[in-house]
């Protein structure tokens, strides 16, 4: 099992980033930072994440998280990390699948515990090997350890600082969209339910950043949090981050079921409604508004195991688990 240092009971981890933004180890690192503090030395630094961007590669200063992830200080060691490697300062070495060119060519060292992140749309063709596989989309069949993205608490408390907006839609989706199947769900709930907002924008680009609509992340909250039901749809992949936002509102949240494994999943019926077509979601969304108080049961107990289950301190935790199970002899 990867061991903890007798006296400071804690990991040391070398993780290995890309510079570019990528929700999962992203989030891993943010949960990993808060655990154990400096010893967890995120190289290269990255930038973006100290800088407030939060998995968007296209990054417009509205869509900042100001202050999300810790500050390192100065207090990250960064120097003199192939030495350490290779002397067993580390107890593990984590590795976004996008930087194992940085792994292979610089800190490969056989006896050196690996873990590989995983976090791309879809699965990427990794093989067997010494070392844990950690994915993001996996229905938990394969030879990888599912990893779903989390919530760090200050986007929680940024979210939930909106409680009291008055509700003004019975149900809401802000988001990108093409000529998919997004778009012919919301155009079809629209028609069920007037007062939806439903609002789809162009997938933003380097060329357009702010597609006509886009909002900044701040009144992204607010106009969440003034829908009585918010809706979690896929996107490149099953696992979205807005499928965290939404289990953080003061609102009913609605998803479609997915095919990946979630540990600790949020049950049907009791955190939130889970829906296969249009027609299936209005029957639940209107069995459930129609009951008196149907509504005020589901949203807390969903928040609560949000808060209990899928914070991102809880996601490195289980990863720190997972990957004592992964090297036990």
């Amino acid at each position: 099992m990867v061991r903890q240092r007798k006296g400071a009971g804690v990991l040391r981890i070398l993780f290995l980033t890309n510079p570019y933004p990528n929700y999962v180890p992203d989030l891993l690192l943010h949960g990993l930072r808060k655990l154990l503090g400096p010893d967890v030395v995120d190289f290269p630094r990255k930038d973006c994440l100290y800088e407030g961007t939060l998995g968007l590669g296209v990054c417009t200063e509205d869509q900042l998280c100001p202050g999300w992830f810790p500050h390192d200080d100065g207090k990250v060691d960064r120097d003199d990390l192939e030495a350490k490697v290779m002397t067993g300062h580390f107890d593990l070495i984590v590795c976004d699948y996008r930087s194992l060119p940085t792994y292979t060519l610089q800190f490969n060292r056989p006896s050196q515990r690996l873990a590989i992140i995983d976090g791309e749309d879809q699965a990427r063709p990794i093989p067997p090997g010494q070392y844990a596989l950690f994915r993001r989309e996996t229905d938990g069949t394969d030879h990888s350890i599912p990893l779903p993205m989390s919530l760090p608490e200050e986007i929680f408390n940024w979210i939930t600082g909106y409680d009291q907006l008055p509700k003004q839609h019975t149900i809401g989706f802000l988001g990108s969209t093409q000529d998919d199947e997004r778009k012919r769900l919301a155009d079809q709930l629209l028609q069920w339910y007037p007062d939806a907002l439903l609002h789809t924008t162009a997938v933003p680009s380097d060329e357009t950043p702010m597609p006509d609509g886009r909002m900044g992340r701040d009144l992204y909250y607010q106009h969440l949090q003034q829908c009585r039901t918010v809706l979690s749809l896929p996107g490149a992949g099953w696992d979205t981050f807005r499928f965290w936002e939404n289990a953080a509102c003061n609102s009913i949240h609605a998803s479609q079921r997915s095919p990946l494994f979630m540990p600790d999943a949020f049950r049907e019926d009791l955190h939130l409604l889970i829906f296969e077509h249009a027609h299936e979601l209005r029957l639940k969304l209107d069995r459930v508004l129609e009951t008196d108080g149907g509504d005020r049961s589901m949203i807390p107990m969903g928040r609560h195991h949000l808060l209990s289950h899928h914070l991102t301190t809880h996601r490195a935790r289980y990863f720190i688990d997972r990957v004592n199970h992964a090297f036990m002899r």
